[in-house]
């Protein structure tokens, strides 16, 4: 019976923490290219570690759009028709 009582209490505690962890207008605010997104990544070379990385929506765009550019020349540039 003690199991469930304290089941109860904590189910109880999430749901009422997780009620005040958003703000209503941050669900309508995901397009703000100033919001901070943090990512884990695995680092390489270890199977286990991984980092935290956090930057604003504007900046992982960017970082996107580079890598992106970065792959396509890198791709592009090994084979020539002559």
């Amino acid at each position: 019976m003690k199991s469930l009582a304290y089941l109860a209490l904590i189910a109880t505690a999430g749901l009422s923490v997780a009620g005040y962890a958003e703000e209503p207008n941050q669900k309508a605010d995901k397009s703000n290219p100033d919001r901070m997104i943090c990512r884990s990544e695995p680092v390489i070379g270890s199977r286990l570690a991984k980092t935290k990385r956090c930057m604003t929506k504007a900046q992982w765009d960017e970082d996107r759009r580079l890598t992106r550019m970065q792959l396509e020349q890198n791709q592009g540039g090994r084979y020539k028709n002559n």
